[in-house]
C-alpha cells in the first residue's frame, strides 16, 4: 500500500517535472528514484518508458488531426474554385461570364488540381516518414462539382464531396442573409399592403451579385422582410424548423408537404449548431390559379452567439428538374429576449416563373403578400398563440385541456385536407374531371380506399376563384356574421348556433378560432344530430373559413379528449386574399375569393363514372356559393 502511494505521489507531483527535464534517466538516476520511493528499479524504468510512449501517441494524434484539417481545407478550396468555374460571374456587372475555349479552361483546372495534389502528397509523406504509417496520397475531385468539360473524365471518383459543396453554399447563403437582415434603407422599403418591407432590387443588385446565377427567361424576383416578437425561445424554434413534421404543423395551410431527404449534419457538441440537411417542400397559396411552389433546398442552422441563431434556406437548383421556383438565401435571424420570447427577423427571397401565375394574382404575389415574409411571420404568431390558448389554465378555462388539444388536432386535420384538395398537394393523386374553364370551377376526383380517417369512396374537389369588390378583412367579417344560409350551400341548414367556441388568440374576439356549430332543428336521437366543425383564421395577408360536417359521436370523442385520428372529414371553405380585379394590377382593389367544395359520391366507384349530370350539379353548387357571397356584399 505504501509502495503504491509513493509511486502515485511521484507521478502526481514530481514525475512530470522530472520527465520534462530528463525523459531518459541513467541507471544511476533510476536507482536514486527507486531508493527514494522504496520501489524497484524496473518500476521506475517502465514508468518512463510508458510515459514516453504515451506522449508520442498524443503527438501522433494531434498531428494527424492537423493534417486532416489541412486536407479538408484543401478539398474545400478546390471545391469552391470548381464552383466558381462552373458558374463564372463578371466582377463588374455580376452577369454570367463567357467561358473561354473548353480545352484551355480544363487545362487551368488540371494545373491547379495538380498543385493541390502535390501539397497533399507533401503532408502524407511527412506522416509516413514520421510514424511509419502508409497513407494514400490520392486526391479526388468529384465530377458533379465541375463543369461538363471536366466531369466526363472525373466521374469515376466516389468521395461524397457534394456534401462539402452544400456546406460551402450554405455558409455563403448565411452571410448574405445576415447582411440582408442587418441593413435597412435604402435596401428595404416599407410595404403598405400586407405589412413588412420589400427589397429595393436596384440597391440589391448593386451590392450583391446573382447568387444562383442569371435568372432563367420569364423569371422574376420577389423579396420581403418582416419582424416580430414571438413567445418561444430561439433554440426551440430552430429545433422545429429542422423537423419536417413540426415545420409543417407550425405553418399549417402554407406547407402542402415536406420531407427531409438527407441529414448531412445534426450539429456539433450536442446542439443544433452547424446542422445541415437537404429538404423538399411544397409551398402553397390556396387557389387553383396559383401553382404550388415545389422546392428542393438545403437548410443550415448556425448559432452566432449565445441566444442568437440563424437558419437559412437555399435552392439546390437544376434546370433538368424544370422547377418554376428558385429559393435565394431566405430564412430567419433569431435573437433571444430576457422574458423567454424571441425577436424574429424573417426574410423571403424567391425567383419564379411569372407566366405560370394568373394575371389576377400577379400583383398580390409580386408585392410579397402571397408568399412573403409577413405571411410566414403571421402564421408563426398564430401557431404560438394557439399553443398558448391550449396550454394556458386561464384562457378558455371552461374547456378541459385534453378537450382543447383534441379539438385543435381535428381542426388542423380539416385545414390540411381542405388546402390539399384545393392545391392538390399532400402526396394525393387527383384525377381531372373538368378543367378550369371561364366561369366554371376546376373539378378533380380522388378515390379514398382505406376508410381510416377519411371518407370511403370517390370524393370530388371543386375549386373556383373570383374577384369581389370588397376589402378582404371587411368581407371576412361579413361572411362570419351575416346569415350563413345566403352563401353556405352545404351546411346552411345545420350551422346556426355555437355549441363550442375556442378562441386561439388572447381574447374572445380573436378572428382565429375553432367552433362547433349546431342546428335548431329537432332530431329524434342525438346520433341523428349533425353539426359543423369550423375554423377561421385572419391576418393582414388573408383569411380562411374552413368547415366540415361531424356527428354527435365525434363531438363526444372531442369532448373526452380521445384519439381523433379515425374521424373522417370532408371539408369545404373559403380563402380570401387582397385582390386587384379581373385585369390584375390595373383593376380595382378588392378581394380574390377561392371557393373549395368537397363532395362524397358513394354510388360511384371510379372517377370515369362521374357523369355530366354530376358535373352540372357541382357547377351549380359553386355558382350558388359565389352568388351568395356577392349578395352579402
Amino acid at each position: 500500500m505504501h509502495t503504491s502511494f509513493s509511486l502515485f505521489c511521484f507521478v502526481s507531483f514530481c514525475g512530470n517535472r522530472f520527465f520534462k527535464k530528463n525523459p531518459h534517466p541513467t541507471e544511476k538516476e533510476r536507482t536514486e528514484i527507486a531508493n527514494k520511493l522504496n520501489i524497484t528499479i524496473n518500476k521506475v524504468k517502465f514508468w518512463f518508458q510508458n510515459r514516453r510512449t504515451q506522449l508520442k501517441s498524443q503527438k501522433e494524434r494531434s498531428e494527424n488531426v492537423i493534417l486532416k484539417q489541412e486536407n479538408e481545407q484543401l478539398r474545400l478550396e478546390n471545391l469552391a474554385m470548381a464552383e466558381v468555374l462552373k458558374n463564372p460571374l463578371c466582377n463588374k456587372c455580376g452577369a454570367q461570364a463567357t467561358i473561354p475555349d473548353g480545352s484551355i479552361h480544363a487545362h487551368k483546372v488540371v494545373i491547379e488540381n495538380a498543385r493541390l495534389k502535390e501539397e497533399f502528397s507533401h503532408f502524407t509523406s511527412q506522416v509516413s516518414q514520421m510514424f511509419g504509417i502508409p497513407l494514400s496520397n490520392k486526391v479526388t475531385i468529384p465530377g458533379d462539382t465541375l463543369n461538363p468539360i471536366m466531369s466526363r473524365s472525373l466521374m469515376d471518383y466516389d468521395i461524397p464531396i457534394q456534401r462539402n459543396e452544400y456546406l460551402v453554399q450554405a455558409s455563403r447563403a448565411m452571410e448574405v442573409l445576415l447582411k440582408l437582415g442587418n441593413v435597412n434603407a435604402p435596401l428595404w422599403n416599407r410595404n403598405i399592403e400586407g405589412g413588412g418591407e420589400t427589397l429595393n432590387f436596384v440597391e440589391y443588385e448593386r451590392d450583391f451579385p446573382p447568387f444562383l446565377g442569371t435568372k432563367p427567361p420569364g423569371f422574376v424576383s420577389e423579396a420581403t422582410r418582416a419582424r416580430s416578437v414571438v413567445p418561444m425561445t430561439s433554440s426551440t424554434l430552430v429545433e422545429a424548423l429542422l423537423n419536417a413534421d413540426q415545420w409543417r404543423e407550425m405553418f399549417i395551410g402554407m406547407i402542402g408537404s415536406c420531407t427531409t431527404m438527407e441529414v448531412i449534419s445534426n450539429g456539433t457538441g450536442g446542439s443544433r449548431n452547424g446542422a445541415l440537411q437537404l429538404m423538399k417542400a411544397e409551398i402553397q397559396l390556396i387557389s387553383p390559379l396559383v401553382p404550388v411552389r415545389g422546392l428542393k433546398f438545403i437548410r443550415f442552422a448556425k448559432q452566432q452567439a449565445q441566444g442568437q441563431w440563424t437558419v437559412v434556406d437555399l435552392s439546390i437548383y437544376s434546370r433538368i428538374e424544370g422547377h418554376m421556383t428558385r429559393r435565394c438565401p431566405s430564412g430567419g435571424i433569431l435573437h433571444d429576449m430576457p422574458n423567454g420570447f424571441t425577436m424574429v427577423t424573417w426574410i423571403e427571397h424567391t425567383e419564379y416563373d411569372e407566366q405560370s401565375v394568373s394575371h389576377q394574382y400577379r400583383q398580390l404575389i409580386n408585392s410579397g403578400v402571397g408568399f412573403g415574409a409577413q405571411r410566414w411571420i403571421s402564421a408563426l404568431l398564430r401557431h404560438c398563440e394557439s399553443i398558448t390558448a391550449i396550454m394556458s389554465p386561464t384562457l378558455n378555462h371552461h374547456l378541459l385541456q385534453d378537450t382543447k388539444r383534441s379539438l385543435r388536432g381535428l381542426a388542423q386535420r380539416m385545414m390540411s385536407i381542405f388546402c390539399g384538395g384545393v392545391c392538390l398537394t399532400d402526396g394525393q393523386q387527383w384525377d381531372l374531371v373538368a378543367d378550369h374553364a371561364p366561369r366554371r370551377p376546376r373539378i378533380m376526383a380522388h378515390n379514398y380506399i382505406s376508410g381510416f380517417g377519411e371518407p370511403m369512396g370517390i370524393v370530388t374537389s371543386a375549386t373556383y376563384s373570383v374577384w369581389i369588390p370588397t376589402n378582404h378583412r371587411h368581407l371576412f367579417d361579413m361572411l362570419k356574421t351575416k346569415d350563413r344560409c345566403i352563401w353556405d350551400v352545404i351546411c346552411h341548414r345545420i350551422a346556426v348556433r355555437n355549441m363550442i367556441h375556442l378562441p386561439l388568440g388572447q381574447d374572445e374576439t380573436s378572428p382565429n378560432c375553432i367552433s362547433i356549430l349546431y342546428s335548431n332543428i329537432e332530431r329524434t336521437t342525438e346520433d341523428d344530430q349533425v353539426m359543423v366543425l369550423q375554423e377561421t383564421i385572419s391576418d393582414m395577408t388573408g383569411s380562411l373559413i374552413v368547415y366540415a360536417t361531424i356527428d354527435f359521436p365525434t363531438v363526444s370523442v372531442v369532448m373526452n379528449g380521445e384519439d381523433i385520428s379515425s374521424v373522417a372529414l370532408l371539408p369545404s371553405g373559403l380563402c380570401i386574399v387582397p385582390g386587384y380585379g379581373e385585369d390584375g394590377a390595373g383593376g380595382e382593389r378588392g378581394s380574390m375569393v377561392t371557393v373549395g367544395l368537397q363532395l362524397l359520391h358513394p354510388d360511384i366507384t371510379t372517377s370515369n363514372m362521374i357523369t355530366m349530370e354530376t358535373i352540372i350539379m357541382i357547377n351549380d353548387l359553386v355558382a350558388r356559393t359565389v352568388q351568395g357571397i356577392k349578395e352579402i356584399v
